[in-house]
């Protein structure tokens, strides 16, 4: 009897050690709770854009505007939901110039409830079904995307995931050219 109980005591010591390995396996692959909330504020350039060409179609409800940063934000995006989430609770965003909304959605209505929700009803905005025109027009194919159109020409695009950040990239490069 004592030989079964010193057995079962080895084998549920072996257990515990085994389970705290295993957690703090665990610890080392999850991120710090305080570091998770910090978004990326990296602002990459897409080099694949076909600088220099006019846009020869701008949507209805779009403002057609020969200088203008369009950000292209999708419905089934976790980061479009972070971009549309600065941009409704910060309001130093609210009075950006020239910028308009292109919302890629499968449905009209899913694109709508999307700019209810995050209250971007004061931006100029485009629900573009299918993503077709910023396929097509823009040469967008990921999102969260920044296209700038200066003087009716796309001059540039970039991805991005914080809102201060593209801003504070596009600013540096307004005051390069």
């Amino acid at each position: 009897m004592l030989v079964v109980f010193a057995f079962a005591l080895l084998v549920l010591a072996a257990a515990i050690v085994v389970l705290f390995a295993m957690f703090g396996e665990l610890a080392s692959r999850v991120r710090d709770p305080a570091s998770a909330h910090q978004r990326d504020s990296r602002v990459e350039q897409l080099e694949d854009l076909q600088v220099g060409r006019a846009l020869e179609v701008w949507p209805n409800g779009m403002p057609h505007s020969d200088d203008a940063t369009l950000l292209v934000l999708s419905t089934s995006c976790e980061s479009c939901r972070d971009v549309a989430t600065q941009l409704s609770s910060d309001p130093g965003h609210s009075d950006w110039e020239g910028v308009g909304l292109v919302i890629s959605t499968a449905g009209r209505q899913t694109g709508e409830n999307f700019i209810a929700d995050f209250h971007l009803e004061g931006f100029p905005h485009f629900v573009d079904e299918g993503g077709d025109w910023s396929r097509e027009e823009l040469g967008v194919q990921q999102s969260p995307t920044a296209v700038v159109v200066r003087s009716g020409l796309l001059d540039s695009a970039y991805v991005f995931n914080d809102v201060s950040s593209l801003r504070s990239t596009l600013q540096q490069q307004k005051e390069v050219v």
